[in-house]
């Protein structure tokens, strides 16, 4: 048999091995009860937007919940493509989410030759939080009383209606192919730069028509100055009760853009659950809850593996209407 012969060199050796393995080292496992430290959220667009505000609503009473500081990095540009990427690169341990949107991780990956990341191998999803509300509003005088009378003055326009949306590949625009796709009615894409500068355009009379979130338009809707026509929704909201939802008139788009938690793929399933947990019990506070409303927000609770199941189809459903609307941003 082979003998090994022990030295003082090798003794120590083994020593160092054995405390970088206790005290830890980069890229190691953390060991220890999750999570044990502060927790980083990457939101992918600019301070002071819809999603930041959502995500800053959320992170008292989720830091309280998991029992460690949350912090919030926000990263924007390129459609919310370099924080989601910046994440996709973070380790798989539950320190890092990030912030997704329909824009980002459903439909900007099929609007780019070259997607930096792969939206359903490079995330796992974690929780979701809920849906805004996109209305198709028109000006005031426009003819078209309600939704059903301006589909049909649209098919039979000898010109295309115009229709803004904030911005070329955004979730507004792809919601307006869909119902192009659906509807089968012609109607041509005038982009702008942002959901106000296209109210400022709808009012103004630029277009014929136009998609965007209703908190924006919900002002000039109150004061009889735009006309809301329809809302993509599962169900009639509250503060609309009298508009119909695109469903009701039998256009299949009955949501908007989705909003939720995501992680980079590889991070441990019962990290996922406690993060999906205390995110759900988050929402469900009759506080935020109330603030969600107000901000016409449509909150959704869904556990992790049906959230999972419901983020890799919504990435090919928006994917189908982009690949038949033959939409790019390169």
């Amino acid at each position: 048999m082979k003998r090994f012969k022990i030295t003082r060199r090798t003794a120590l050796s083994t020593l160092g091995v054995g405390m970088l393995s206790a005290v830890g080292v980069p890229g190691m496992a953390q060991q220890g009860p999750y999570p044990n430290r502060p927790i980083k959220i990457i939101v992918p667009w600019a301070a002071g937007g819809g999603g930041d505000v959502v995500v800053r609503l959320m992170v008292p009473s989720l830091s309280q919940r998991l029992g460690q500081p949350i912090i919030v990095d926000n990263r924007p540009g390129a459609t919310g493509t370099i924080g989601s990427l910046a994440a996709a690169r973070s380790p798989a341990d539950g320190y890092t989410l990030v912030y997704g949107a329909a824009d980002s991780h459903s439909i900007a990956p099929h609007l780019l030759k070259q997607a930096p990341y792969d939206s359903k191998k490079d995330f796992v999803a974690v929780a979701p939080i809920g849906f805004p509300p996109l209305g198709l509003v028109v000006s005031a005088s426009h003819a078209a009383k309600n939704f059903e009378q301006f589909l049909q003055m649209a098919k039979r326009a000898k010109e295309p209606f115009t229709f803004g949306s904030w911005g070329q590949g955004s979730s507004g625009h792809i919601t307006m192919e869909a119902l192009k796709q659906v509807a089968k009615v012609d109607l041509l894409h005038v982009p702008y730069n942002g959901t106000a500068p296209l109210a400022q355009a709808q009012l103004a009379g630029q277009v014929d028509c136009s998609i965007n979130t209703l908190p924006v338009v919900e002002q000039h809707i109150r004061a009889g100055t735009l006309r809301l026509l329809a809302i993509t929704a599962k169900e009639r909201l509250p503060q609309f009760v009298d508009i119909p939802v695109m469903k009701e008139m039998g256009i299949s788009i009955d949501m908007g853009p989705w909003l939720g938690f995501l992680a980079p793929a590889g991070t441990p399933d019962n990290i996922l659950l406690r993060l999906n947990a205390a995110i759900e019990a988050t929402l469900r506070e009759p506080a935020i809850v109330e603030q969600m409303k107000k901000m016409i927000m449509i909150i959704d609770y869904m556990d992790q593996r049906t959230y999972q199941t419901f983020y890799n189809a919504e990435f090919d459903r928006w994917g189908q209407y982009i690949r038949t609307a033959k939409v790019t941003l390169d």
